[in-house]
């Protein structure tokens, strides 16, 4: 059974919807790597990351999410010309997800700061699960959970290629909120850090 999860950023002006939410849809993660660390910093934002600097993400397709009030709130960046597009929004710089470069890729990695905080615990349940899988602890900044992984695991490479698969087959990368159909540059043109901006932010 799966479930919709209200989406809402920290001020409220922006909100959507994830739809089809369960554990066999989603991969509930923790990743502490430094480029995530380094975008909560440039976020700016008070608890975007646990005590160890790991950063809560839900993996799902680009179809799942929809958003409604506040779209043109939405912003982007990278941490290099070569990284991940890093989605925002601009009125309370609260992170909404990380995207691949190509709008035909159907994968997002939904930020958990985005999850509407007033959502059931129970709904939250089931709609996730508990955390399947926490990556990266090399980069952590303090103790980390039993089971933690000091990168990506295999196990877990097959995981997301799957999602991946079962994307493509039901073309979930669109519709998008990050890319327009049809489109092959994001909705917002991305900010890309210098060397010098990106340094600021903490080990590369």
């Amino acid at each position: 059974m799966s479930e919709t999860l209200g989406l809402k950023c920290r001020c409220g002006a922006v909100r959507g919807v994830a739809k089809d939410m369960s554990p066999a849809t989603v991969i509930h993660l923790v990743c502490y790597c430094r480029d995530c660390q380094a975008f909560a910093r440039f976020l700016g934002g008070e608890g975007l990351l646990d005590g160890a600097g790991g950063a809560e993400i839900l993996q799902l397709t680009p179809a799942q999410l929809v958003l409604g009030s506040g779209q043109e709130q939405l912003r982007c960046m990278r941490l290099s010309d070569k990284g991940m597009l890093r989605w925002y929004v601009d009125c309370c710089r609260t992170p909404v997800a990380n995207t691949l470069t190509s709008a035909r890729m159907p994968f997002a990695g939904l930020s958990a700061a985005f999850v509407d905080p007033a959502t059931e615990p129970a709904t939250h349940e089931r709609a996730l699960g508990p955390v399947a899988l926490r990556t990266f602890g090399r980069d952590a900044t303090g103790p980390t959970p039993p089971g933690t992984h000091e990168k990506v695991p295999v196990a877990a490479m097959g995981r997301v290629l799957r999602l991946l698969a079962r994307g493509l087959i039901g073309r979930r990368a669109q519709p998008s909120p990050f890319f327009a159909r049809g489109a092959k540059s994001p909705r917002v043109t991305p900010q890309v850090l210098t060397a010098a901006e990106r340094a600021v932010l903490g080990p590369v």
